[in-house]
């Protein structure tokens, strides 16, 4: 009896040691955090994406902190009824353990000036250069983040709230599924820099570490694919055995569109149109639809290779990631790899062209639990 008491008392006074690791790993420890923080931050995403497919109001309410309190305490007791003793002298075994986990979480309403710097302002040409370095597919990348590549445009309007005119597309598509071809083959290049440049001075300087404003793009010179290619892009100057393209951002001195980007907002909008809304919806008026020959126009011929995501009334099942909007559940299907790239990649973007600015008040500052 002494040895169960002495095991006890052992168990209960050394589980201390046990507190750390299982504030860190335990159920409620620092993977759940993360796996919550991420999931909701892709369900708002999916959901601003729905909410601009309607016309409405796009919200972002960004966690900006996570403090969580660990509170451990423990309790023994240990007393054995010996043959002799009575009944109002009892003597009993036992112990109590308490732990408790009170998370303090902080949101930061996406609004104002920082709104206005993360969301409305051009996508910055060195996030477009370091994306396709990291790995990223040039035609993913440009056809999302590009408006107009050397003067050739890409479904302009379609970045918009209401695009109310076919869109110009199909030269882009050509130009991006050339360029990922030569990015297969290892014969893609494409670099990024700031060009000060004279119209008193031929020569041209490039500064690295200023904001860059022209981007080069570089392929092979042989084979039908190159000779298409620079057909395409009309101002690619050959150079012994490759063409190279030095395409300015904004307009050139024949107000020529030499690259134009897109914002976050604008991309946002882009792939909104890969919404598919309920038919009511639509025969009611409550999303915006283009018109051809007094027939909706399909934006799938344009955005769904891309991504498309569904609609349905009941919670999708095996769905990546889901929301609930308007009596409708919203959802991006876990077999959906395209879509799901897609849908990476924008929240990689959204995170790249976040921007420091004057930190703003915290909107809330919940204790759960």
């Amino acid at each position: 009896m002494r040895i169960l008491i002495v095991l006890l008392s052992v168990g209960l006074f050394t589980s201390c040691s046990m507190a750390g690791k299982t504030a860190l790993a335990g159920p409620q420890g620092r993977t759940a955090y993360n796996a919550a923080i991420q999931n909701t931050t892709s369900q708002q995403l999916l959901l601003n994406l729905v909410r601009l497919r309607y016309c409405d109001i796009p919200y972002f309410l960004d966690v900006t902190n996570v403090t969580t309190q660990f509170n451990f305490s423990r309790k023994a007791n240990a007393s054995v009824l010996i043959p002799g003793f009575n009944q109002d002298n009892p003597v009993s075994l036992g112990g109590d353990i308490l732990f408790e986990d009170r998370p303090t979480i902080q949101y930061t309403p996406l609004e104002g000036h920082k709104f206005a710097t993360q969301l409305m302002h051009p996508i910055s040409l060195r996030i477009i250069q370091n994306l396709i370095f990291t790995g990223w597919d040039v035609d993913s990348v440009f056809r999302l983040m590009l408006q107009s590549l050397d003067d050739v445009p890409n479904a302009v309007l379609a970045s918009s709230p209401q695009p109310d005119q076919l869109p110009n597309y199909e030269k882009f598509f050509e130009i991006t599924s050339l360029l990922r071809h030569f990015q297969l083959l290892g014969q893609f290049h494409m670099g990024v820099s700031h060009v000060d440049t004279s119209e008193e001075n031929e020569f041209t300087s490039h500064d690295m570490e200023k904001e860059p404003n022209q981007m080069q793009l570089i392929f092979p010179a042989e084979g039908k694919d190159a000779e298409r290619l620079a057909f395409l892009l009309e101002d690619a100057k050959k150079v012994d055995d490759k063409y190279i393209l030095n395409i300015n951002l904004g307009y050139n001195k024949k107000a020529e569109i030499g690259i134009m980007p897109r914002s976050v907002m604008g991309c946002m909008y882009y792939l909104s149109l890969g919404v598919d809304v309920p038919q009511i919806d639509i025969d009611e008026g409550n999303v915006p639809v283009t018109k051809v020959d007094g027939k909706n126009f399909d934006w799938g011929c344009v955005i769904n290779n891309l991504i498309s995501i569904k609609n349905c009334k009941g919670k999708p099942k095996n769905a990546f990631i889901s929301a609930y909007y308007r009596g409708t559940w919203f959802y991006i299907p876990n077999n959906d790899i395209r879509s799901k790239r897609t849908f990476v990649l924008l929240q990689q973007l959204y995170n790249l062209q976040a921007i420091q600015v004057q930190q703003q008040p915290n909107l809330l500052s919940i204790p759960l639990g």
